[in-house]
Parts: C-alpha cells; structure tokens; sequence
C-alpha cells in the first residue's frame, strides 16, 4: 500500500509507534485500566488489540512469575482468530495482487 501512495507511506510509522504505546509494550494494560474509571469499550479495544494479545502470550511463555492467572480469558481465542484473519487477510491480497508484483 506504501508503494501505491507516498504519503502512506510516510505516516505509517506514526500509526506503529501509537499502536505499539496503546499496546501495552512498556506497561501492563490490565494493571493500568485497574481503579480507572474507563469506558468498557475502550478497555475491550486495547485488550483485543492483536499485539497486546500476542505480547501477553509471549510474557507468559517466557516470564516464570507471570502465570496464567495474569492472562485474559479470552486470549487464547483471539490469538487463534487473529492468526486466522491475518492468514486469510493476507493470502486474499497477495493472490489478488500477484499480477502487480514480481514482473519486471
């Protein structure tokens, strides 16, 4: 998509550095979003963000004290379904647009 418009190509970073602070790379978003008065959906949409959902998989597969108990419920099923979406999301784009690429 960058290669079609430049200037998506220019704000991207900007879009991946908010998405990777709204994430919870430096913070935990439950131990952050405990005692505030947020709203529900804002606290459902930083919590069923793919990266924090995979960032706290990835902190439970290699963070002794941080045990199960620290996982959402729903972890598990969205790690699945976003895989899934990527997977299909992806191999739909590429396929529709191999005409575009790798000719010369």
């Amino acid at each position: 998509m960058g290669s079609k418009t430049p200037d998506l190509a220019q704000l991207m970073p900007f879009v991946l550095r908010t998405w990777m602070y709204a994430s919870g790379v430096m913070f935990s978003i439950p131990a952050m979003l405990q005692g505030k008065d947020v709203p529900g959906w804002l606290a459902d949409v930083l919590q069923w963000n793919p990266a924090a959902i995979y960032m706290d998989l990835v902190r439970f597969a290699l963070i002794d004290d941080y045990g199960s108990s620290y996982l959402p419920p729903h972890v598990w099923a969205f790690a699945v379904g976003w895989a899934v979406l990527a997977g299909v999301v992806g191999f739909v784009y590429f396929w529709k647009a191999e005409e575009r690429y790798g000719r010369g």
